[in-house]
């Protein structure tokens, strides 16, 4: 992707290698190249760390940082692995015929977002209608490159936890054709690694989105070694079999749309045939979303970035009556094009679209970091509404850049980058409700990557958004990926695992909080510990008695049915302090009602000590509720330090699902002492996820992962010495409650 300044550059082509590949293909300029156009480690892109990388892919050995192996630095994964597409592949996949394609499904619905509500919002005078997209990898970090898994076991790499600023997610990652031989995969320097045009996003991350109300888009990366035409043919009835299986394959993998990066010259006849293709996917697909980079015209097909919307580009969005692509992603120079982006603005409403849904500007963090040369900060911030919406390009290249370093190999570096993180998203003091830079802009920009004083927080000009219009509301503070797994606080997984899919539906926000008095506070993801998944909330704070520390956790608009309980399960919580439950409602949202949470029993070594709090809220079963929050006094000795380990608003009358069936071992593949298991079930309505265990001695479980579909791979499954596996499948409701295992069993090879 370009992020050349000025379209006078770009005309010269200024930096543009000779052509490369038929159909007019060049070699990749620098925005393109990263993971998404070719393997492998861009000169001069990365941090000084590289220099510290051995030819075998690992990290040199240095004081204090875990030596691992080099993100992206190939391989191939065991068990189900994804793959890029070109013409030829496209026209040919079948799902039935695709091996892994039932691993790669989402099969969670997008969730519908909830009307805006100032009041509750961290900044009331914020304007709503902005929108935000985030065009980057998944799990940044992984050591694979060419093939995509859709879980890991990798404790190190990224997963996307700021969802509520996020209403369209597309993926950023070029992927390998199927018929790249292994060796090759496995060599991200080999020759004839060739990545397809299309690639879909990781099933994973389109979960953790939909659950949160956000669109997964996959990605069209022109140009690649195959000719244009092969995409756009038609048929003699003038459909398009290419644009035919692009439908199909989105709706069987349930992901929403394509990111169109359409980045080098065709013919005139090729465009127009290329938006014709478009029209007639949205024909078959009505909920088909296109965004569309700003890079070849749509008239002529000419490359010619203009770093704003005109009447060159404008046409990319068809007309009202005809639609094209939703929207337009805006190239980085629109700072030096059109400044305020009221130019981009009133091109785009003149042809009668809205310009928040139909425009996006574009922010190149994955080179700028924190200090970024495009600072949309300037035009939307608190009272000051944006003429248009904001994309961001590789927001999480901090953390890939930490983990090719091997920092985000252990623990405190992972917190160190999980508190930068949040200051990306929710401004220099980690709360939304206080965003907005703390030191001036100056250039050089892109340099000091990691100053974030200088950058707003994505709050500062992004509402958040929620989707949670009914209950049960459950939270673990899992984030879809960690270092062990726990059930009911009691450690039942210890290897490294990743699975965005099955993070819990985000906080709203991260962390909005308040005090009284002089009391102070830090809230914190803690890996060491969980009551459910991975992670808990780590409280620790300073007050004096009676004094109290809010956290503002769900933005909601739902009603609270009689029969309603709030629960809080809670590790070390100060015997002196007081736990409240904090209901804002929407007809009086200046004054919320603080309800005590009360404790159930004592704390058992059965799980791990924590203990629960309880408050009923069936009273309020006749009011709209807008706001969750929790609050916290200190005893006498003024110290809070606890973790948070699950939040629950549910009805007392549980859920329990029904026995799984149908589960079976479908196939075993042995490596040594240790085997691969396919294992397949039956959906059930009353199941939300299901939770695979080995099947030991003595009833001793260990989890291998959750899924949220009807399949799951078992990696290094170690096989017993009488060869015999055995497995058991846990239902879990929406609710949490868990229901009877199914069992199955097989002889390893």
């Amino acid at each position: 992707m370009k992020n050349r300044h000025t379209r006078a550059q770009t005309a010269a082509g200024a930096g543009n290698p000779a052509a490369v590949s038929a159909g007019g293909a060049r070699s990749m300029n620098r925005g393109t190249f990263l993971r998404f156009a070719v393997a492998g480690v861009a000169a001069g892109t990365l941090a000084p760390a590289v220099a510290n990388l051995s030819a075998s892919g690992a990290q040199a050995a240095r004081p204090g940082i875990a030596v691992v192996p080099v993100p992206g630095s190939g391989g191939i994964p065991a068990g189900p692995a994804t793959h890029g597409y070109l013409a030829g592949d496209l026209l040919a996949w079948l799902p039935a015929e695709d091996a892994n394609a039932r691993h790669f499904r989402c099969l969670i619905p997008r969730a519908k977002r909830i009307p805006a509500f100032a009041a509750t919002q961290a900044h009331p005078t914020l304007d709503p209608r902005t929108e935000l997209l985030s065009l980057a990898p998944d799990y940044a970090g992984d050591i694979y490159e060419g093939r995509v898994r859709p879980i890991g076991d990798e404790a190190q790499v990224y997963t996307q936890r700021f969802w509520p600023y996020i209403d369209i997610y597309g993926s950023w990652h070029g992927q390998l054709v199927a018929s790249v031989p292994d060796d090759v995969v496995r060599n991200p320097d080999a020759p004839g690694r060739t990545y397809g045009v299309v690639d879909i996003p990781n099933p994973g991350w389109t979960e953790a989105a939909h659950k949160n109300g956000a669109r997964t888009l996959g990605g069209w990366f022109w140009p690649r070694p195959d000719r244009f035409e092969n995409f756009v043919q038609r048929d003699p009835d003038g459909s398009f079999p290419v644009g035919r299986k692009l439908v199909e394959i989105k709706q069987y993998f349930g992901f929403d749309g394509y990111f169109i990066n359409q980045e080098d010259a065709v013919s005139p006849a090729q465009i127009k045939a290329l938006f014709a293709m478009f029209r007639y996917m949205k024909s078959l697909d009505a909920d088909l979303y296109l965004q569309y980079y700003d890079a070849d015209l749509p008239d002529s097909g000419e490359l010619d970035y203009q770093n704003e919307i005109n009447e060159r580009n404008v046409g990319s969005l068809g007309t009202v009556s005809d639609p094209v692509a939703d929207s337009i992603f805006i190239n980085y120079g629109w700072p030096y094009t059109d400044k305020d982006l009221s130019g981009s603005a009133a091109t785009v409403a003149g042809r009668g679209f809205d310009p928040r849904k139909a425009a996006f500007a574009s922010t190149e963090c994955q080179q700028g970091g924190f200090n970024p040369a495009e600072d949309f900060g300037s035009v939307a911030s608190p009272g000051h509404a944006a003429p248009v919406s904001w994309a961001l390009f590789v927001e999480n290249q901090i953390w890939a850049d930490a983990a090719k370093e091997g920092i985000t190999a252990t623990a405190g570096g992972r917190a160190q980058y999980r508190d930068l993180e949040r200051k990306f998203w929710s401004g220099p003091a980690g709360d939304p409700s206080q965003s907005g830079r703390t030191e001036a802009r100056k250039p050089p920009y892109r340099t000091d990557v990691l100053n974030y004083k200088v950058w707003d927080g994505v709050a500062h000009s992004i509402v958040e958004k929620s989707a949670i219009s009914a209950l049960p509301l459950v939270t673990n503070f899992n984030i879809g990926v960690g270092t062990h797994f726990a059930v009911a606080g009691e450690t039942v997984g210890t290897k490294a695992w990743n699975n965005a899919g099955i993070a819990d539906v985000a906080p709203t926000w991260q962390y909005w909080t308040e005090h009284a008095g002089g009391a102070t506070s830090v809230f914190a993801l803690d890996e060491s510990v969980a009551w459910e998944g991975g992670h808990s909330l780590h409280v620790t704070g300073q007050a004096a008695e009676g004094q109290s520390v809010t956290v503002h956790l769900f933005k909601t608009d739902l009603s609270v049915p009689p029969g309603t309980t709030a629960s809080l399960r809670m590790l070390g919580f100060p015997a002196a302090a007081a736990a409240e439950l904090g209901l804002t409602f929407k007809d009086a949202p200046n004054a919320p009602l603080w309800l005590p949470l009360q404790g159930k029993g004592q704390p058992r070594s059965a799980d791990g000590g924590w203990s629960t709090a309880e408050s009923n809220v069936s009273r309020f079963n006749k009011r709209q509720l807008a706001r969750i929050s929790l609050r916290f006094s200190a005893g006498k000795d003024g110290r809070l330090d606890f973790r948070l380990g699950q939040f629950a608003l549910a009805s007392n009358r549980r859920q329990q699902p029904g026995k799984p069936r149908g589960f079976t071992v479908e196939r075993v593949e042995r490596a040594s002492e240790a085997a691969g298991v396919y294992l397949a079930w039956q959906l059930s309505a009353d199941a939300y996820a299901y939770d695979v265990f080995t099947a030991g001695s003595g009833g001793k479980r260990n989890w291998l992962g959750r899924v949220h579909r009807d399949v799951f791979y078992a990696g290094g499954v170690p096989v017993p010495a009488n060869g015999q596996l055995g497995f058991e499948l846990v239902p879990i409701s929406v609710d949490g409650s868990r229901g009877t295992a199914a069992v199955a069993a097989a002889a390893a090879p």
